[in-house]
């Protein structure tokens, strides 16, 4: 009640968002982008350093550009100041070239000198530069990409389709930035300490010790106007007491929450097949270039068809995945060449399917390939035949988010055993993480926030299975998707920290294989309920 009536809450959110800006100890505007109106995905877009941009139109900061269904290349040239010394923090650009409420639009691969970086999009602005960029010489960027605005998605087919949902683009400033680590850990913290605790009951001791720690943290700090160095050196204070006072907070649940990341994309939906190619390099690369800095980071990418874009289309970023196979941190999971359909397709054609899917990953990526997930988490039902034609694929588990579509009745379970029409068995898993617009549903393309985790565990509905402290693990599959994009940075940093965290789940960053396996030992010798037949969702929508 303290805090409730201290509007404590309300207060750390509003002073987050008001140091959120000074994460950049120095900050330097680039030349406005010069833009290049590509005639479709397919073009090849001149991203060499010796291409004449010249006569191309400049986009002013803050202004509106693009239409939709535009590809498009950007430009620009900048050279780091010689007064940012390399060890006053990471540098890295901050390239917000557009923010629409629809999937990761716009979106591009961002190069740098000719050669292929990261994704941008609208959930990845913050673009780290690689060691070098000090040399004191001009750097090239170039941005390859499409600004998005296809139709939305309709059930009514009757009358005109609607207007795009958008007509212009929002032009942010782009800017060459240094980053100073100890206030980016500071606002880390202090958003994590403020989502666990609003996300706990209130008469939950551990949400009012971590309200006062978070605002005996800020009381350290000085804000005082104007903002500079005073502040800067009154961080590390600021961050000692929340980290002891975190410490301090109480124990975490007897729960594990295992965090995989993901970037669902669609091959064919609301775009064309030359976008998919590029939506699948945009966010491969993505992934590599978290792996280089999150050691712990594991990712799951099912379809043996992005792969192959990918190989045709970036063979060295294809080595660098291959690595991180190897490495045991990049999962292909699946087992088919696509995420098929299971409604309308037979037999014969799930089985080429997982031929097909199996064949590829195991040519490409030997043993490591292997991997025995069926990973269905975006196709709307599974006929009684599937455990069978699975099982004979080399598949052993199954997962999927769709049954919590149904309209009308929740599927009983989220941990079971699916047998199909010969007894063959796959232990099954639906995600009982839920986000946002779909609510509804477990999700596959969870945020990783403390709210997240909670409600992971919160809205699983099996919490009596066992004995007390023997609840089995749970999944919960974050990233941006349905377009691509994948994880950020914030969602892996946010799953390090819960990984024993007051009040909490433990959070544990792993694969899909590694969780099920974890599931599978914990159900040896358990009354796990099986479910025979087939698993369709009821309709959540109409025809009108």
């Amino acid at each position: 009640m303290y805090h409730t009536i201290r509007w404590t809450s309300e207060k750390i959110r509003q002073r987050l968002q008001f140091i959120e800006p000074l994460a950049y100890r120095r900050r330097l505007t680039l030349p406005p982008f010069r833009c290049l109106a590509l005639e479709g995905p397919a073009v090849e877009a001149p991203v060499a350093p010796d291409v004449d941009d010249s006569a191309w139109p400049a986009i002013p900061w803050e202004s509106e550009w693009g239409r939709p269904d535009m590809n498009f290349l950007l430009r620009t040239r900048f050279q780091v100041p010689a007064a940012w010394a390399p060890d006053g923090g990471p540098l890295a650009l901050f390239l917000p070239i557009g923010r629409i409420d629809e999937f990761n639009h716009p979106e591009a691969l961002a190069y740098l000198d000719g050669q292929a970086l990261a994704g941008c999009d609208r959930h990845h602005e913050e673009i780290l530069l690689p060691e070098g960029c000090t040399d004191g010489a001009a750097h090239l960027l170039a941005l390859h990409g499409w600004t998005g605005g296809a139709p939305a998605l309709r059930f009514d087919l009757e009358g005109p389709p609607p207007p795009p949902p958008w007509t212009r683009l929002p032009m942010g400033t782009g800017q060459l930035v240094q980053i100073d680590p100890p206030t980016r850990e500071l606002l880390a913290l202090g958003r994590v300490a403020l989502g666990v605790a609003a996300a706990l009951p209130e008469r939950e001791p551990a949400r009012g010790h971590l309200m006062t720690t978070l605002d005996e943290a800020f009381k350290v700090l000085d804000t005082r106007d104007p903002l500079g160095d005073a502040f800067y050196t009154s961080v590390p204070a600021a961050l000692e007491v929340l980290r002891s006072g975190i410490d301090r907070s109480g124990a975490p649940l007897e729960v594990e929450v295992w965090a995989a990341g993901h970037a669902h994309i669609d091959v064919a939906w609301l775009w064309t097949l030359d976008q998919t190619r590029l939506k699948a390099g945009r966010t491969f690369h993505n992934v590599v270039r978290l792996m280089e800095r999150f050691p712990a980071f594991h990712f799951v990418q099912s379809q043996a068809q992005l792969y192959e874009f990918v190989r045709r289309d970036y063979p060295a970023l294809f080595q660098e995945i291959a690595g991180c196979v190897a490495e045991g941190r990049w999962e292909p999971v699946g087992g088919m060449w696509v995420e098929a359909d299971c409604n309308v397709t037979g037999p014969e054609s799930l089985a080429r399917q997982f031929l097909l899917g199996t064949g590829y990953f195991r040519q490409h990526f030997g043993d490591r390939g292997e991997t025995p997930v069926l990973w269905l988490p975006d196709v709307f039902g599974f006929p009684w035949s599937l455990p069978q034609l699975a099982r004979e694929a080399g598949q052993r588990y199954f997962f999927s988010t769709k049954m919590g579509w149904s309209q009308y009745n929740r599927f009983p379970y989220d941990s079971f055993w699916w047998q199909g029409l010969d007894g063959s068995r796959l232990l099954a898993h639906f995600s009982p993480s839920r986000e946002g617009e779909y609510s509804f549903a477990g999700t596959y393309n969870a945020l990783a926030t403390p709210e997240t985790v909670l409600n992971t565990w919160g809205d699983f509905q099996q919490k009596d299975w066992g004995r007390p402290g023997e609840a089995p693990p749970l999944l919960m599959v974050y990233g941006h998707g349905d377009g691509g994009g994948g994880p950020t940075a914030e969602m892996i940093e946010v799953g390090q920290r819960l990984a024993d965290y007051p009040g909490s789940a433990h959070v544990v960053l792993g694969s899909a294989n590694g969780f099920f396996h974890d599931l599978e030992s914990r159900v040896q010798g358990k009354a796990v309920p099986t479910w025979e037949g087939e698993l369709y969702p009821e309709a959540r929508w109409n025809s009108h």
